[in-house]
């Protein structure tokens, strides 16, 4: 099926110890029986819902939201953008979305908003990506259902606004991706986050599909 392309994993990996968003537990991954003891190896993991690359659900910020478990695996899925928002900061507004889209010029109907910024180093620590509440609007002129970021968050810490004007409009959240190797262009996404029932969100598996190799 995907013989001649290539497949780009953009996932943050889990391990002890990865840095989380501030407050949030920190993963422990502590094995239970091992291999020499017991003729096989099973580990305990304890983690917040947001930990490494992660899907929102409605119901992080929405009381009427629905759960982590309820999202479409298809509504995850579909044909990406990826803008590369380093030269415009950490302060990112719909002005400077329109002028990287205008440069690469997709053509077909985009369904994935991916953003390279220079808060990519959020997920070693830092916190500093924030996306203006008008691109809320730009996101649903140009019809897309999902953003993904490289950051914590999609917002400053404290604010929550643009996760509940996206998140009330069927927009899926996706952060905490790995975009440090992959280039600015047009590719398809995929990610499927784990099935936790009545959960807020969950640690979910991304990759990009380089149709263009």
């Amino acid at each position: 099926m995907f013989e001649g392309k290539r497949i780009i994993d953009i996932t943050a990996a889990i391990r002890q110890g990865i840095p989380v968003y501030p407050g949030d537990p920190e993963p422990v991954i502590e094995q239970i029986c091992s291999i020499a003891k017991d003729g096989f190896a099973l580990s305990a993991i304890f983690m917040g819902s947001h930990t490494g690359t992660h899907v929102d659900a409605p119901s992080h910020v929405l009381d009427d939201g629905i759960s982590v478990d309820m999202l479409v695996p298809g509504d995850l899925m579909g044909r990406a953008i990826l803008l590369d928002m380093r030269c415009a900061g950490s302060c990112i507004c719909a002005e400077h979305l329109d002028t990287a889209w205008k440069a690469i010029g997709p053509g077909n109907k985009i369904d994935v908003l991916l953003l390279k910024t220079d808060a990519a180093s959020s997920i070693e620590g830092s916190d500093n990506l924030c996306l203006k509440e008008d691109i809320a609007t730009w996101i649903y002129n140009k019809k897309i259902n999902i953003l993904g970021v490289d950051a914590f968050s999609i917002e400053s810490k404290g604010e929550l606004s643009l996760h509940r004007s996206l998140l009330s409009q069927g927009v899926n959240i996706v952060e905490c991706l790995d975009l440090s190797k992959v280039k600015e262009g047009i590719y398809t996404f995929i990610c499927l986050p784990l099935k936790i029932v009545d959960c807020d969100a969950a640690p979910a598996r991304a990759i990009l599909i380089d149709d263009q190799v």
